[in-house]
């Protein structure tokens, strides 16, 4: 028990001491991909990072540096946040563009609302957040709900989303295009150790 004690003071502490200065730095990196702030995803991607951390205590406080690990940690949580949103873009514009399509011969996906495979709110929910660059924030607040309330809402709409569709077998996972820690830091100007 006491060293169970003992870790929550250690991780308190990096907490207390770098959470602020974490959430800056994922805010920066945040806006500067999507080029909208966004405090409430940072400080998602902050918790995230420190859960991370939680959970390889080994790792984390054998790092030489925990804050540097903390650090390495949050710009993988932030990576696949910002991939996830790139995919979830590319999904939700091929629907728009399948419901948009009036030829004679929709394009592959076109009936989706009209089979029921996802109602038209949510899927409304998901083109506010993905296409059209909304918040959860804004979105909660319009809808009179609280944040996480939101949050569950779009993820358990996101899997039936996924599921459905995959069921279908009409579903398009478009390609995101994936980078290695060392393109990453070579389009930044910096280079692999």
């Amino acid at each position: 028990m006491e060293k169970n004690t003992d870790l929550e003071e250690i991780y308190g502490h990096y907490f207390q001491t770098y959470y602020t200065k974490l959430w800056r730095l994922a805010q920066q990196i945040l806006t500067r991909h999507t080029g909208r702030r966004d405090p409430d995803r940072a400080a998602e991607a902050v918790q995230e990072a420190f859960l991370v951390a939680w959970e390889k205590p080994k790792e984390f406080l054998g790092s030489v540096s925990p804050v540097g690990w903390l650090v390495n940690a949050l710009k993988n949580v932030l990576r696949n946040m910002l991939r996830e949103d790139q995919r979830w873009h590319a999904r939700l514009r091929q629907v728009q563009d399948a419901l948009d399509h009036t030829a004679v011969h929709p394009a592959p996906g076109a009936d989706l609302e009209l089979e029921g495979l996802i109602p038209p709110e949510e899927l409304d929910l998901l083109k506010r957040l993905y296409l059209n660059g909304e918040t959860y924030r804004e979105i909660a607040e319009e809808l009179g709900i609280k944040k996480s309330t939101l949050a569950m809402r779009v993820k358990k709409s996101k899997e039936d989303f996924q599921k459905k569709y995959r069921e279908s077998e009409t579903f398009f996972d478009p390609d995101v295009e994936q980078s290695g820690p060392a393109e990453h830091l070579s389009n930044r100007g910096g280079s692999k150790r």
